[in-house]
């Protein structure tokens, strides 16, 4: 508990912590909107006026028919997508289901907020998530097909539910079970059940569970017929008198899921605390497929009571099911109330509500939406009021049962035990589900970690992104309830995968981190584009001073750390100076590495190719120490040394290269030539001129223009953390987060804006009665008469330009395979079928798969074609594969 209340510290082993939460909903496009609206008590479904309608394509035939209700609960960029932050072409977005699109957006945005993204690291994620009926499939695309030809695969991955969650799992990179959940109405809540059950086996570090919704009619609204589940007036009133019926509408929602010990150890928001949950099916004890059943609903609270091992008395709030139709209500308040009293629940001491009174029914959706709204009333101590609500609904005996329903937001008072509540969801068949939540403990302090600059790494897929994060997270820093600094900086780097567009701000408090993310955002500073491959990296030997390791361990406590490891010390005796300085340069350098910095070529001049040789395994400690000692004077016999072969290529100040392993191995390089070298520019520049980014460790001598130099009157850690700045931004992968110690959390902060365009199928044309995309063949046959008579050059260029439409990059390189550039089985079919259209020539996929380079594939079309003329048609088709 948060606020004094007695609560038992211990930490079950099936204790389950949420420690992050995404969706949108109706009239809410992010949570923060969404608890603002529920507070208020607002019914979230817009009412349509004529005019709009009209605007919307309603036929006049449909707005005079009486029965026509015209309210909706959608989503009002439920079309609009990123296709190219994915990674899909424009075509490949409008193929596929808005369901499907969205639920990825959102699943990046959790993990982007919970500081997870790109898989977490060595955290297996699972993804368990379900959708509604996909109707885009059926009244967008609409269209016939062959399902064992290409058009009918690439529609059914595009749109099946199959494809939900491994699509996400893919996109995102994550390894953990990746499972579609699909139980109707129930669907998100079972979604989460399952995820917990993942979590609490092993087969997963981190789960995401949910569901989506989204309704692809042609317009708002619905004709109201009697008999049928839907409310006459568009208005869901669960549990009230004037309940009729319910309104489905879209919305999506995700939880994130992780073992609470393990949430706590790991230094992640805890949102609440899943005790239990339970699922099972109605069976046949029912009057129908379609009813609910007492007997069903009340069995799977009391285990999900029994798994969460707690009273019922405890419970402070149940979040219903709640479909405000006549049959479903008081069979759910029947079980309801037949599982609390079983319990031991007193009359009136529980709230009741439905978040389907503000949102409508959001299918698949319905279970998480409910959920989400649960966690926090948890989090704000405070039970919504619950809207459309005047009277019970006479089949329910409210006054003597353990409910109450409040109809205005109410405080959550602590209370003996913490705070507890339960979320139920029925489906359509007879799948039901109950969640036990509670209130998330109190935290342990955690370290603080040392005084000094923090670095603040933001990147975003491009510049207007990227900005657009600096201004997101400029306003969070700037509220008074914004994280600290370190937990900042430590999930911004640690917890966020690195895009192309970088930037990183140095600050010291929240004033001068907002202040530069503010310059950033507004222009007056620029950001960097990173290297697509991360760029080599040489490691420049130089002196670090006594005091300068003594300022770098004073602030950074990851120096100490290294020290203590490597050395056995986490100090360096300055009375040995030969000794002091090489341990220090050897410290630093293995921080580097450490970090993610790992040198393609290390050297140096004089003692900095002394340093590199120890680094490199040439030296070993004593013969490099004896060295150093002899050239300070310290040592009156000349030392003898036994050099090896180095581990990494060493570049030498004396040969102004890199240094062959016959010289490594002369002693008389180390202890004669090594002192004369005067080529260090020289040994360095090649790996720079190829791109390479020189990292100095200590103060090279003589001072060397194609380093990360910083500037030279700045303090240690400044120049330190510079070069890190420097490295990160360039796209080299190097972690700082640890090397300010402590024991930083994650915390929740702003994601990049997606840029999102509007992705939906135009409606059949007048001429074809075929759809945009369907016919997209035909600017292909324009192609076809230049370009199947290209030979040599001409027809690897053209087969270039055909591999970068496919992959959706440049591709410049004729000798390396379409797996080798990232393509996958369906790209080389897609690609098959472009290269036939494209270029007038038959081609099969297996043909393309034997020929995978783009000049593997020119030759063998351009084969018995020397003049480039030939008609290829009968040629080929009599080829064999080979």
């Amino acid at each position: 508990m948060s606020d004094g209340g007695t609560t038992d510290p211990t930490v079950r082993p099936n204790d389950v912590a949420v420690i992050g939460m995404c969706g949108r909903f109706p009239g809410a496009g992010n949570l923060a909107q969404f608890w603002n609206r529920l507070r208020a008590g607002d019914d979230m479904l817009t009412t349509f006026a004529d005019a709009e309608l009209v605007a919307a394509g309603v036929p006049e035939r449909l707005l005079r028919n009486p029965a026509y209700v015209r309210r909706a609960a959608t989503l009002p960029d439920a079309f609009d997508f990123d296709h190219e932050f994915f990674g899909l072409t424009s075509r490949e977005a409008k193929l596929l289901d808005p369901q499907q699109r969205i639920l990825l957006e959102v699943a990046w945005e959790l993990l982007e907020t919970i500081g997870y993204s790109g898989g977490g690291g060595a955290q297996a994620v699972g993804v368990f998530a379900g959708a509604s009926m996909n109707t885009y499939l059926t009244n967008v695309l609409a269209r016939s097909c062959d399902p064992l030809g290409y058009d009918g695969t690439e529609l059914m991955i595009a749109n099946d539910k199959d494809y939900l969650t491994t699509r996400i799992s893919y996109k995102l990179g994550l390894k953990g079970p990746s499972v579609n959940v699909q139980t109707a109405c129930s669907t998100s809540l079972v979604a989460v059940h399952m995820a917990v059950q993942s979590l609490l086996a092993g087969e997963c570090d981190v789960a995401l569970a949910g569901g989506v919704s989204v309704i692809a009619n042609p317009y708002p609204g619905y004709v109201f017929s009697e008999g049928m589940i839907l409310s006459p007036d568009g208005r869901c009133r669960p549990f009230d008198a004037d309940g009729a019926g319910t309104v489905f509408g879209d919305g999506v929602g995700l939880v994130a899921l992780k073992r609470l010990a393990e949430a706590i150890e790991d230094g992640d928001q805890v949102l609440a605390v899943v005790k239990g949950s339970a699922i099972n099916n109605d069976g046949s004890d029912k009057i129908g497929y379609t009813a609910p059943s007492i007997e069903g609903q009340r069995a799977v609270i009391a285990e999900a009571q029994a798994v969460a091992d707690v009273e019922s008395d405890t419970i402070g709030y149940v979040e219903a099911h709640g479909t405000a139709t006549v049959l479903g209500d008081p069979i759910e308040f029947a079980a309801l109330s037949e599982a609390f009293v079983e319990g031991g629940a007193r009359p009136g001491r529980c709230a009741l509500g439905s978040v389907k009174a503000n949102v409508g029914h959001l299918a698949a959706a319905a279970g998480v939406a409910g959920l989400i709204k649960t966690v926090l009333a948890l989090r704000h101590q405070e039970i919504p009021g619950h809207p459309n609500f005047i009277r019970p609904n006479p089949e329910i005996d409210l006054d003597d049962s353990p409910f109450f329903i409040n109809t205005l937001p109410m405080a959550w008072p602590a209370g003996e035990t913490p705070r507890r509540a339960g979320v139920s969801s029925f489906g359509l068949g007879g799948t039901n589900a109950h969640v036990v939540l509670e209130e998330a403990p109190p935290l342990p302090a955690r370290q603080a970690a040392g005084d000094g600059p923090r670095l603040l790494a933001v990147s975003a897929r491009s510049d207007a992104a990227l900005r657009g994060l600096a201004g997101r997270l400029a306003d969070a820093l700037e509220r008074a309830d914004a994280p600290g600094l370190d937990d900042v900086a430590y999930t911004l780097r640690g917890g966020r995968r690195g895009h192309a567009h970088r930037h990183v701000v140095t600050a010291s408090d929240h004033a001068g981190a907002a202040a530069g993310l503010r310059a950033l955002a507004e222009g007056r500073s620029a950001g960097r584009v990173a290297a697509e491959a991360a760029p080599a990296v040489s490691f420049l030997f130089g002196e670090v001073t006594v005091e300068e390791f003594g300022a770098l361990a004073a602030y950074l406590p990851a120096v100490v750390d290294t020290a203590k490891r490597h050395t056995g010390s986490p100090d360096i005796d300055a009375a040995e100076a030969s000794a002091a300085r090489l341990t220090a340069s050897q410290v630093v350098a293995t921080l580097w590495t450490e970090s993610g910095v790992r040198p393609a070529a290390v050297g140096g001049a004089g003692a900095g190719e002394v340093l590199a040789a120890c680094f490199a395994g040439v030296l070993d400690a004593a013969d490099a120490q004896a060295l150093l000692s002899w050239r300070a004077g310290l040592l009156d016999a000349l030392p003898e040394v036994r050099p090896r072969a180095p581990r990494i290529p060493f570049l030498s100040a004396v040969v102004g290269g890199e240094l062959p392993q016959a010289r490594a191995l002369d002693p008389c390089h180390w202890t004669r030539d090594v002192w004369e070298g005067g080529r260090l520019t020289e040994a360095f520049a090649d790996r720079a001129g190829e791109g390479a980014v020189v990292l100095p460790v200590g103060t090279p001598s003589p001072p060397v223009d194609l380093t990360l130099a910083a500037d030279p009157h700045l303090l240690p850690v400044a120049r330190l953390l510079a070069a890190a700045a420097r490295l990160w931004t360039e796209g080299v992968p190097v972690d700082w987060s640890s090397w300010s110690g402590g024991q930083p959390r994650r915390v929740p902060l702003p994601t990049q804006p997606l840029e999102r365009v509007f992705s939906r199928l135009e409606p059949p044309t007048a001429s074809t009665g075929k759809r945009g995309l369907a016919s997209e063949a035909e600017p292909a046959r324009a192609e076809q008469a230049a370009e199947s008579r290209l030979g040599g050059e001409e027809l690897k260029r053209a087969l270039a330009k055909l591999w970068s439409e496919a992959l959706r990059n440049e591709v410049d390189r004729y000798d390396l395979s379409l797996f080798e550039l990232g393509g996958d089985e369906m790209l080389v079919v897609r690609l098959t079928r472009r290269i036939e259209q494209a270029l007038g020539v038959p081609l099969t996929a297996a043909q393309l798969l034997a020929h995978p380079t783009i000049g593997q594939l020119a030759a063998w079309l351009d084969q018995d074609r020397p003049c480039g003329h030939q008609d290829r048609k009968t040629d080929l088709s009599r080829r064999k594969l080979r």
